[in-house]
């Protein structure tokens, strides 16, 4: 999940280098779940080739880290923080809400269940069953409690997986726990004390080692982020390195030690996984350190790559369980050919995260970032240091 830049203007400092790589993340991110984890689930029917090589939201996790560099740097930290909580909360709030909502209605049919009487009864009762199952593998149902801990962001802390109204919100928790961190980094004296390369390698170290947590709860180390510390260390290096303040070696023994510990988590297909990871990172750099990819090919998609990109945060908000319910309809239905169902569906997608961005995001992160004014009869405002940075994406996902 990352968040979604503020629109290119003309004298934004936006590369589009950094638009493509964002547009690429999110492309396997969403193929992943549409075309391989969706055709898993019982009632949807596959599609005859399937494009999953899990990469996509760990890169998209190392954007979060890089553009923390260019953005926490100008002005303070807690308007910087505000300013990215804005970006992210209440998007995913009306996406949890909308999600939950769509879920229980659809899910309780599929499972040839009945919703108890009225609006209340449909959102929050126990369904009735009958007491003959009519469906060999039902859905799950979610309930009050797991919208409790995806609003409050404490479903990471469920070990249950089942209980997830949407899985690719697992990035949310792990994204707000990076900002905090960096934020409490950056007020306190021990940025001027400790080199910045200490400080990553301290952060890979504990990625590294966070598994021995898991000997206390089996949720610890994804509930608290340290399980993923290393891919937002490998961002910051990039940045530091683009700006000569971390030496090339250190950054490709950072880069390597975040690919290393890729290749032991990565999902099959792990090869691929881990090349995958290898050439984004690559690409990276280039970004950062080399000229804008103003090339022929790229220059004549730039209007769509930037529209995407501008809209990848609730592409990735809205993509996963709501693509699955809308799957599950047209393969109910026995909607067309398998590439007639897989455009509506992606078309769908796109529009849903369209609307939640020009609707949603975009709206609530200018009114909770608006300048404040000195009294109240003053129209000069102070200015916010948050708001006038480079229109770039500070978020990050899966």
């Amino acid at each position: 999940m990352t968040a979604t830049p503020a629109p290119a203007t003309a004298t934004s400092s936006r590369k589009m280098s950094w638009d493509v790589i964002r547009v690429v993340a999110i492309f396997f991110v969403i193929a992943g779940h549409v075309t391989g984890l969706a055709s898993r689930i019982p009632g949807i029917e596959g599609y005859p080739f399937s494009l999953a090589i899990p990469f996509g939201t760990v890169t998209l996790l190392v954007l979060s880290g890089y553009f923390i560099g260019p953005t926490i740097r100008k002005g303070d930290a807690g308007r910087w923080l505000r300013a990215r909580l804005s970006r992210l909360l209440p998007a995913y709030l009306v996406a949890v809400l909308l999600t939950y909502c769509v879920t229980r209605y659809a899910v309780v049919t599929f499972n040839g269940w009945w919703h108890q009487p009225g609006v209340l009864g449909m959102l929050f009762g126990d369904p009735v069953r009958p007491s003959v199952p009519t469906v060999e593998f039902p859905w799950h149902v979610p309930d009050l409690n797991d919208l409790l801990l995806n609003v409050l962001l404490l479903h990471e802390w469920n070990p249950d997986l089942v209980h997830r109204i949407d899985g690719s919100y697992w990035t949310l928790p792990v994204q707000v726990i990076a900002f905090v961190c960096a934020a409490l980094l950056w007020r306190s004296k021990l940025r001027h004390r400790v080199r910045p390369h200490t400080v990553l390698w301290a952060v890979t170290a504990i990625s590294a080692a966070s598994p021995l947590l898991s000997l206390f709860m089996s949720s610890v180390p994804t509930a608290t982020g340290t399980f993923y510390g290393h891919l937002f260390a490998a961002g910051m290096a990039i940045w530091l390195w683009q700006h000569d303040r971390l030496p090339s070696l250190q950054l490709v023994m950072l880069l390597s030690a975040a690919v290393g510990l890729h290749a032991l988590r990565a999902s099959a297909p792990e090869v691929a996984s881990v090349i995958g990871l290898a050439v984004m990172l690559v690409l990276m750099c280039l970004a950062a350190k080399g000229p804008d990819w103003d090339v022929p090919v790229v220059r004549l998609l730039r209007r769509p790559i930037s529209w995407l990109a501008g809209i990848s945060f609730g592409l990735y908000l809205v993509h996963q369980q709501l693509g699955y319910v809308l799957a599950r309809w047209l393969s109910e239905a026995g909607f067309g050919p398998w590439w007639l169902r897989l455009t509506v569906i992606v078309t769908a997608v796109v529009v849903a995260a369209w609307l939640l961005t020009v609707l949603v995001e975009r709206p609530a992160y200018r009114v909770l970032t608006r300048p404040r004014t000195r009294g109240t009869n003053s129209a000069v405002a102070v200015p916010t240091r948050a708001n006038a940075e480079p229109a770039v994406s500070v978020g990050g996902a899966t």
